[in-house]
C-alpha cells in the first residue's frame, strides 16, 4: 500500500514538498482543506481518503482522532522541515504497509 500523508497546518508546507519531492504522497491541510479547518474536519477528510495525520498538535493524541486516523507526532518544535521529511521517510522505510503503523507514531523516536 502507499503512505498518503496529510500535513497539518502547523507544520511548514515545505514538508509536503519534500515528501513529495522523496517519492511520497502528501498533502497540506491548507492545499487540501480551507485555511483555519478543524481538528475535526482534517481527521473526517484524512479517514476518508486513506491519509495519515502529521502534526505537531496534541489535540491529535485524543483518542477521539487516533481511533480514526494513525497520526505521525513529533513533539519537538526546533525540527526543521527536512528532518522532518526524514523521520516520516524512516518510517515508511520500516513500515512500509500504512495499515500496520500504530494509532500514534512519535517521531521523535525516529532518529539516523
Amino acid at each position: 500500500m502507499t503512505y498518503r500523508i496529510l500535513v497539518d497546518e502547523n507544520t511548514s508546507p515545505r514538508v509536503a514538498e519534500l515528501l513529495r519531492g522523496k517519492g511520497h504522497e502528501a498533502a497540506h491541510v491548507s492545499e487540501a482543506l480551507e485555511v483555519g479547518a478543524t481538528d475535526q474536519e482534517i481527521v473526517t477528510y484524512a479517514s476518508e481518503r486513506g491519509y495519515s495525520v502529521l502534526t505537531h498538535d496534541d489535540d491529535f493524541l485524543l483518542s477521539e482522532y487516533t481511533r480514526t486516523v494513525p497520526v505521525l507526532y513529533y513533539s519537538d518544535d526546533t525540527l526543521d522541515t527536512y528532518e522532518i521529511a526524514d523521520r516520516v521517510s524512516m518510517v515508511i522505510q520500516y513500515i512500509p504497509d500504512p495499515d500496520d503503523l500504530p494509532p500514534v507514531t512519535n517521531l521523535s523516536t525516529w532518529v539516523d
